[in-house]
């Protein structure tokens, strides 16, 4: 009687210890920090807009303007042809009330206030979001129409991870661009280079 209890009791053990193998957890892919905190996306109230990097591949925009376009309540005006500097518009607000950051940094025009996303090649953008409506009490007065926050591309494994990547369109363009990110578990780092031409 003894044997069969040790064994009774020993029996849902077993079970324990024959699933050793780690288990990998799936987290949320998308996280936005419309409160300068990490939350779910589905869990933030505030009206935003979020580009990932499969969505960015999948509807393959000449530039971030043009990714800008597909967002509601913004309008992107074009101030003349292609790295021209545009004015982005949130909400009917103006260009300089809305708040550009790249990697955390504000990036703006220093004489008029707007921002310079005409020079990000799309092929070295990770993550785009957009959050719109005033952000002014937690990113200042420059922020009164929203804010678009850019995050460059990452390198999720160590080592090198090469990029190359070629296109061409009506009236010659020719879009050249390459890039090279890598690291370890201390740094990290993104180079890229890209030449765009056209005759139209």
């Amino acid at each position: 009687m003894k044997r069969l209890c040790l064994a009774l009791l020993l029996l849902p053990c077993a079970d324990l210890l024959a699933d050793t193998r780690d288990q990998a957890l799936k987290l949320s892919d998308v996280v936005i920090s419309a409160n300068r905190q990490v939350q779910a996306r589905n869990d933030s109230s505030a009206a935003n807009t979020v580009f990932t990097r499969a969505d960015i591949d999948r509807l393959q925009p000449t530039s971030v303007t043009d990714l800008l376009n597909r967002v509601p309540g913004v309008q992107v005006a074009p101030t003349g042809g292609r790295g021209s500097l545009p004015g982005i518009f949130i909400r009917g607000t103006k260009s300089a009330q809305s708040l550009v950051l790249v990697d955390g940094q504000r990036i703006a025009n220093t004489t008029s206030g707007d921002s310079g996303l005409q020079y990000l090649n799309v092929d070295q953008i990770e993550r785009v979001e957009v959050l719109r409506g005033s952000r002014s009490v937690i990113y200042g007065s420059d922020a009164i129409g929203g804010v678009i926050q850019v995050f460059t591309r990452r390198n999720a494994e160590q080592g090198l991870q090469p990029r190359l990547k070629l296109g061409f369109g009506s009236n010659q363009t020719w879009e050249r661009s390459l890039g090279l990110s890598g690291g370890d578990e201390h740094t990290r780092f993104n180079l890229g280079a890209s030449l765009d031409e056209t005759a139209g």
